[in-house]
């Protein structure tokens, strides 16, 4: 069973909230169909229900005889299921219960192959970590296991990230960054028994606001060394980040928040975005003062 297929489900009594876990053949005989007065009014119920796919903040709701309310969605993730089970979704004035016998059977061994209790809390000694290989290539969103997803805004080394919180929008140097899945104790790593998640070693946390940043710092101390031993090879460095942020200022699957951010960064470092300026100005030596930097810090290194 994989976790979008559990249907989150709350049931209002007279200010008594249930909180259940059901699959959704089992949601649609709780809510008793026979009940409905048309097809249609099934159709739409389970229409409803089905929406809730492509919005984690829907949740379809029915009104029933005796004041009783019922709330269901589908799980969106791992991360929404742990607040679902916590009481994130209840009514704050209002006592909160999870019922296990309204739950489907399914949906409970989920949970404990998660390490997951009915409050939401993971037991780490009930898992195991397996470490998976990815490139972390720009772009791409990867996810921690607090449930946060972080895009690649660039790849300073084959372990050292710069990663942008989705949700704050805040930077962070990942280092040492490792993919791993993580799965019951004593079983090993599949497609419908785990998670797949991000971990890195610590964390340099940085403002949201890309003028604040040095990003050229940032690059030295975190990212490969790549060396560079004439004016020309430098240049070729930088044409070649240009083209890294022109790529993702244009790339749709990007946010407009993430492609605002890499504008700031591009006009910091640059002082365009425009390709043409950027080649006449680079070939007139408007960035060379960066180089005997490089130079000298090889140099240092070297010593």
């Amino acid at each position: 069973m994989k976790i979008n297929e559990i249907v989150l489900v709350t049931e209002n009594w007279k200010g008594t909230e249930k909180n259940s876990l059901m699959t959704a053949t089992d949601y649609l005989k709780y809510l008793d169909l026979d009940k409905f007065d048309s097809r249609k009014e099934v159709a739409e119920a389970m229409l409803e229900l089905g929406k809730t796919l492509g919005d984690e903040k829907a949740w379809s709701e029915h009104y029933f005889v005796a004041n009783i309310t019922v709330s269901a969605r589908f799980c969106t993730d791992d991360g929404q299921l742990a607040r679902f089970l916590g009481g994130f979704y209840n009514s704050t004035d209002q006592q909160v219960l999870f019922d296990k016998s309204m739950c489907s059977g399914e949906c409970l061994d989920k949970l404990s192959e998660l390490g997951m209790d009915t409050k939401g809390k993971v037991s780490i000694g009930s898992l195991s970590y397996t470490e998976l290989y990815s490139a972390f290539e720009q772009g791409e969103v990867f996810r921690n296991f607090n449930g946060r997803d972080y895009r690649v805004m660039e790849k300073l080394s084959p372990k050292n990230l710069l990663l942008q919180d989705e949700m704050s929008g805040d930077f962070v140097v990942a280092v040492g960054v490792q993919l791993f899945a993580r799965h019951p104790r004593g079983t090993e790593a599949k497609e419908g028994n785990c998670l797949i998640g991000i971990e890195w070693g610590h964390g340099v946390y940085l403002s949201s606001t890309p003028s604040a940043i040095d990003f050229r710092h940032i690059r030295q101390e975190y990212g490969t060394e790549r060396k560079i031993e004439d004016i020309y090879q430098y240049r070729e460095m930088l044409q070649d980040r240009f083209r890294l942020y022109a790529r993702m200022e244009t790339d749709e699957l990007i946010s407009d928040k993430v492609r605002e951010a890499v504008m700031y960064a591009n006009f910091e470092e640059f002082g365009t975005s425009d390709f043409d300026q950027f080649r006449k100005d680079l070939n007139e030596g408007r960035y060379d003062k960066g180089f005997a930097e490089i130079v000298e810090k090889q140099k240092e290194k070297s010593r």
